[in-house]
């Protein structure tokens, strides 16, 4: 039974709603007697990942419109979702998912699998309010509770189509309680549920054979699996707990619904157990499609996907205006509070944000960086647009902040590609940069006196790093960066899919798209993070980007001057500092004729291929070390390999059968805070023969 919305519709509304659901809720039997001439056949619409997009791309007066269409030419009509649906915009936070549910209402679904993102407001929120408010049946056979193991929802839904029965089953992503922990915890730290991950896909196999099952022994001439699942192509799982392990360990579904892919599939043909064929489908994000499975009277099933539809449902479209009408209202609404004003501009209105960090830069990559789970969160200052000031802050407020709604996706980067990201950075400071990054989870210093040496292509992209990095001091998450590690990193779709000009970024491995919106990011970080209230943790910037002077000779010289003119009646201190200038400079002059000699030999230990490289140096300086640089070409696209004291290392890893790799030294040593080096030695290279 439905209960009382926090914000109904209107009344007229209301009885239009009520007469259009009466309509499609009908008995299918029904629906065949007054429909003379239409097809037997069962046409299933089925969306995933809508991500509060209610009105956006086709929508969900699109797909009612479709649906309506379908219903004409046929007599049984279904619509599903696979998760996903209630979370992603600001109009669906302001609501807590309900906006999303009345629209679902609205467009008429039969039944839904919780998502990970159904559990964004709580797990109350979610069971008690908008699950009893959605029309449509909420199923999963694999969300029990963890005491007694029984499903806290049906583990499918049952429809019958005139003389065949369909189960749709639900099958929840088994991590949805790590991706969703805050939704999660409860007092003491006790596990009130489970998603059935324990050993290693086995459980979740049982559960959804148990389902399927039961489906069986209740009448189901067919069983449509709903599954919010990681996507694994062609069958090759890399996850135990992927849609394409899942029907590969069961036997009984026929078709598998999917979301949690976020990209369209269309009648993938897998197999379960017993060799027989399962059709994987997935409508892909944001209403952009959606797709339909055709179950034929010669019991055959085809997929395909809609797109660029034109045709929009008028009751629902203008019931869905009148929930934004009705939620927009709240957009104004205080639902946080700051003690301090959280900076994009000085007072007098001047962007600051786009050339140093700020303490608003630290908490919007520290929301994305919660958001997604990553090492690391990365927010082009760019994208946030304004400060905010102290006091009260309304869901309106953030949407000036972050007023693009991008979406948030998360990239598996190298150590290298990394330094390359924040060198693009910082090859501006201190002047104005809308690319500067603000950042979560790691700290760096720039060196502000280094000559950027960052190349940029025609159109404003990143090509290389042509002499000295700026940036130094890398530690991520109090760890020194390893250049030749890989680390998960969170931003937008725009930076991550290098259109803003980093497209280093564009070398790593998209791990998760469009986890959900920078807005949503932020509102759920002050609301669930910071209880509501941002107070001293952000008073100020943190501290994660911080500038070294470091001095160049020339200065050097001048402060000396200055200091002894400063000095003249301190003779002793004066004789002391010109000394020690002078032992400076006879240093510098033996770093600088300092001569290296390279070589290098290719071998194999225990099977693994190695070049080691060894060098030789014409003078004994104590405390120099040396930088190995490495290129697959002879005159271009060297990168840093390793800083070391030794005179000797191995390469041991990327070495590729029948590739040359090159190689060149360089000394170096820090004297009165400037590092000093070498002339480079000479070039070696080794060809992989075996």
């Amino acid at each position: 039974m439905q209960k009382s919305r926090k914000k109904p519709i209107s009344k007229v509304m209301a009885a239009v709603l009520a007469v259009v659901m009466s309509a499609m809720l009908m008995p299918s039997t029904a629906l065949a007697a007054d429909s003379s001439g239409q097809s037997d056949d069962i046409v299933i619409l089925f969306t995933g990942d809508v991500c509060g997009k209610a009105d956006e791309n086709l929508g969900y007066a699109g797909l009612a419109a479709y649906r309506n269409e379908k219903q004409i030419s046929n007599k049984y009509v279904a619509v599903v979702d696979a998760g996903d649906a209630v979370s992603g915009t600001l109009l669906a936070s302001v609501s807590r998912g309900r906006y999303i549910v009345e629209a679902m209402n609205l467009a008429g679904y039969t039944a839904a699998v919780p998502g990970v993102r159904e559990f964004d407001y709580g797990v109350s929120h979610f069971r008690n309010i908008l699950a009893e408010e959605a029309v449509h049946s909420y199923v999963s056979c694999n969300y029990i509770y963890a005491s007694t193991g029984s499903v806290v929802f049906s583990p499918y839904r049952m429809v019958t189509f005139g003389e065949k029965k369909v189960a749709f089953l639900g099958i929840s992503d088994p991590l949805t309680m790590s991706k969703n922990s805050e939704a999660f915890q409860a007092a003491g730290g006790s596990a009130v549920y489970s998603f059935c991950s324990e050993n290693g896909g086995q459980e979740l196999y049982e559960r959804v054979q148990s389902g399927i099952n039961q489906a069986k022994a209740a009448g189901a001439d067919y069983i449509i699996a709903v599954g919010y699942l990681p996507y694994a192509n062609s069958g090759n799982a890399v996850s135990p707990y992927s849609a394409a392990a899942v029907i590969k360990n069961t036997e009984g579904i026929q078709a598998f619904i999917q979301g949690g892919s976020r990209t369209a599939v269309v009648g993938e043909k897998l197999t379960d157990k017993n060799g027989n064929t399962v059709l994987l489908s997935s409508a892909g994000a944001g209403l952009e499609h959606f797709g339909q499975l055709v179950i034929s009277g010669n019991k055959t099933i085809t997929a395909s996907m809609i797109s660029n539809y034109g045709l929009r449902d008028i009751f629902t479209r203008d019931g869905i205006e009148a929930l934004k009408t009705s939620y927009n209202a709240e957009l104004s609404t205080a639902f946080a509070s700051t003690s301090s004003r959280l900076e994009a501009t000085d007072t007098s209105g001047n962007r600051t944000i786009d050339k140093k960090e700020t303490n608003l830069g630290d908490l919007c990559a520290d929301a994305y960086r919660s958001a997604t789970g990553a090492d690391i969160a990365l927010v082009e200052s760019g994208e946030i647009r304004t400060s905010l000031p102290v006091g009260s802050i309304s869901y309106k407020d953030i949407t000036k902040v972050l007023p693009q709604g991008r979406s948030l996706c998360v990239s598996e980067v190298s150590g290298a590609d990394l330094m390359d990201a924040l060198e693009m950075s910082a090859r501006m400071y201190p002047n104005q940069n809308s690319g500067f990054l603000q950042i979560s989870g790691l700290t760096y210093d720039i060196q502000e006196t280094v000559i950027p040496s960052v190349s940029l292509d025609g159109m404003g992209n990143f090509s290389g790093i042509t002499g000295e990095y700026r940036v130094t001091n890398i530690m991520i998450n109090g760890k020194e960066l390893d250049l030749f590690g890989t680390y998960t990193v969170a931003g937008t779709e725009n930076l991550l899919g290098g259109e803003t000009g980093y497209t280093m970024f564009t070398n790593g491995t998209v791990k998760k798209t469009v986890v959900t919106t920078d807005q949503q990011a932020l509102i759920t970080y002050i609301s669930n993070d910071l209880k509501g209230s941002i107070g001293s943790l952000y008073g100020k910037s943190q501290g994660r980007v911080d500038s070294i002077r470091l001095v160049r000779q020339s200065e050097l010289d001048q402060e000396v001057a200055a200091l002894v003119k400063k000095q003249m009646k301190d003779y002793d201190a004066q004789i002391a500092s010109l000394t020690k200038q002078l032992q400076l400079k006879d240093q510098v002059l033996a770093i600088k004729s300092t001569e290296i000699t390279a070589s290098s030999k290719f071998g194999k230990s225990s099977g693994k291929r190695y070049i080691q490289i060894t060098w030789k140096v014409s003078d004994d300086i104590s405390g120099m070390k040396y930088q190995v640089w490495k290129s697959s070409k002879s005159s271009s696209g060297y990168k840093k390999m390793i800083s070391t004291s030794k005179t000797s290392c191995k390469n041991t890893s990327g070495l590729i059968k029948g590739k040359t790799y090159y190689y060149k030294v360089r000394g170096y040593k820090s004297i009165g805070g400037k590092y000093y080096y070498t002339n480079w030695s000479n070039k070696v290279s080794r060809k992989i023969t075996s």
